[in-house]
């Protein structure tokens, strides 16, 4: 289970182009399965907001993760929410079987 679990884990990171830190998020996330601050992240995973917001930010342009805008007041920043998108393991897998044909069509 341990080794499937990293296999998993090696392969998004190949497929995505994501660091370690993005990839620890992505499974933090899909664990938790809710929105969630990037300041809540950030504590649970024991980073930074920053480091937290910019592992969000790749996620969320490779398409693995939405954000969401909290409706609150008017004044300040807007707050947001971070979750998975919905059926998560259908497309990376799909994106993992395209990253493999790239991959078998380069080594030919």
């Amino acid at each position: 289970m341990e080794e499937d679990l990293k296999n998993k884990k090696e392969s998004i990171k190949c497929c995505y182009r994501l660091s370690e830190t993005d990839v620890e998020c992505l499974f933090k996330l899909i664990e938790l399965n809710k929105p969630i601050t990037s300041i809540e992240l950030a504590q649970i995973m024991g980073f930074s907001k920053t480091t937290a917001e910019t592992s969000l930010k790749r996620l969320m342009d490779v398409g693995l993760v939405n954000r969401i805008k909290i409706e609150e007041k008017k004044i300040g920043r807007p707050k947001f929410v971070y979750s998975v998108i919905n059926n998560i393991w259908e497309k990376i897998s799909e994106d993992l079987k395209q990253c493999a044909k790239k991959i078998l069509s380069a080594a030919s």
